[in-house]
């Protein structure tokens, strides 16, 4: 199909899918969690999509192991009954006023975590908001399946979820898509916020989610074995491709000792969650980091991982590449959240060990807002949760104010 084709068919889309906001915005909200929980419950069900080509499809496309998509459709749909009758409960309108959401959104989704789709698609349906799902060309199963699952479920809801993968520079396309929306929202690099912000019109709402990563704190006096069983699975979660993946663990205490328990803990996890295929670029960075991590301190190695225990001195912590590899370092409450302040909006989330995140998140600098939760949990945050300080519905809710 030509260019003149390809942008045709997708006004015609847009068209069909700005027809059916109409009956979005009359359905009650717990209807449609109900709905939406129907056909995430149908992805998530392990026993059934094991083996299956539903889950074949999202293992080529995310580049992760069965074993590792398996839980990571388990741990994100788990209870998403339950979590999305919460979100619809949260976001009915406050008194006074009256909803007046956007004609038609646009969520355009990174290709690193196949999961992050869950959240956003879900409170843009939720917010009775029709919306097309610009996903990855790379990774584009999970939506797709989900979009399918709906339809199949509601065909009426699902005609409110529309979703493409155009290829990489297809800019007249995605000018189209620009050009209808009333709101768009944007996960994945810096680079790619920034020229999609500039290319929107006027009085379009933008919101934003940039490049991240995660930060893990041991507190003095913390269980080393199990702070280090917690944060090894948030390591190895998803390949440690994920904005909240941590890239470096703080200890305040035996920072040595809790390296060789962490990497018995990632051993452990490389049995349980075998790490997908290592793409070459990684490789490098990877060979580079560990080289550095031998000069500068100690080094422990597996089959998949690698733990660096380094002195952090007074900067930022030595980031790693990610796909299991972490850094180590010595750091009291103070001198942590000093290092952690550095890393400023790309800071998504903290897990923290052996103590109390509110104290933490106390100690932060101001302006600082990553999600601060325990250790073990950082991939698997609550559908609702925040997300850079901001709530998930942020620029998918409008309202009119009635005095």
């Amino acid at each position: 199909m030509n260019v003149a084709a390809a942008e045709g068919a997708l006004r015609e889309a847009l068209d069909a899918l700005a027809d059916a906001g109409a009956a979005l915005r009359a359905r009650p909200r717990a209807e449609i969690a109900e709905a939406l929980a129907e056909a995430w419950e149908e992805l998530a069900d392990a026993e059934r999509a094991r083996g299956s080509e539903a889950r074949e499809r999202l293992v080529r496309s995310s580049g992760l192991t069965l074993p590792m998509v398996a839980w990571a459709l388990r741990a994100t749909l788990g209870d998403a009954r339950a979590e999305l009758a919460a979100l619809a409960a949260r976001m009915e309108p406050p008194p006074g006023t009256r909803e007046a959401p956007p004609a038609l959104g646009a969520l355009f989704l990174a290709g690193n975590v196949f999961t992050a789709a869950v959240a956003p698609l879900s409170v843009a349906l939720l917010a009775r908001v029709p919306v097309l799902v610009k996903a990855s060309s790379a990774d584009d199963a999970l939506p797709r399946l989900f979009a399918d699952a709906l339809a199949a479920h509601d065909a009426a809801l699902g005609a409110a979820c529309l979703v493409v993968s155009p290829p990489r520079g297809a800019v007249a396309l995605e000018a189209t898509i620009l050009h209808r929306a009333g709101v768009v929202s944007v996960f994945g690099r810096d680079e790619t916020l920034a020229s999609i912000r500039a290319r929107l019109p006027a009085g379009t709402a933008f919101v934003g989610h940039g490049h991240g990563l995660g930060l893990g704190w041991v507190a003095r006096g913390a269980d080393l074995r199990a702070a280090a069983k917690g944060l090894a699975r948030d390591v190895a979660a998803y390949d440690q491709r994920g904005c909240m993946s941590p890239h470096a663990i703080g200890v305040d205490g035996d920072g040595a000792a809790f390296a060789e328990a962490l990497a018995e803990a990632l051993a452990d996890e490389a049995r349980v969650l075998p790490r997908g295929p290592l793409p070459t670029a990684v490789g490098a960075a990877q060979v580079q980091w560990r080289g550095v991590a031998i000069a500068r301190g100690t080094l422990l190695e597996g089959d998949g991982f690698a733990v660096a225990h380094e002195a952090a001195g007074d900067h930022a912590p030595r980031l790693s590449p990610g796909w299991r590899n972490v850094t180590v370092f010595d750091a009291d409450l103070a001198g942590f959240a000093a290092r952690a302040g550095t890393l400023g909006a790309h800071l998504k989330a903290i897990g923290v060990a052996g103590g109390d995140p509110r104290a933490l998140a106390a100690a932060l600098p101001v302006g600082l807002a990553p999600r601060v939760c325990a250790a073990g949990a950082m991939q698997t945050p609550p559908l609702g949760a925040y997300a850079d300080g901001l709530p998930p519905w942020e620029g998918w809710r409008r309202f009119v104010s009635v005095e």
